[in-house]
């Protein structure tokens, strides 16, 4: 779990200046898939906590 918790991190540190080195006919479907993958990794933790705290 630290691994997909760092890789959350690592994700929201993109920033548009990297995006924007990625091909342009790329760039909007590059950067739907990293907020897409950031918020499975946000839900994930979150169903996790709350596995934790009801156990």
């Amino acid at each position: 779990m630290e691994q997909l918790r760092q890789l959350l991190t690592d994700l929201e540190c993109i920033s548009l200046q990297d995006i924007s080195e990625i091909p342009e006919d790329q760039q909007h479907e590059i950067a739907r898939a990293i907020e897409e993958l950031q918020d499975r990794l946000v839900t994930l933790e979150q169903k996790k906590m709350n596995v934790s705290a009801v156990d």
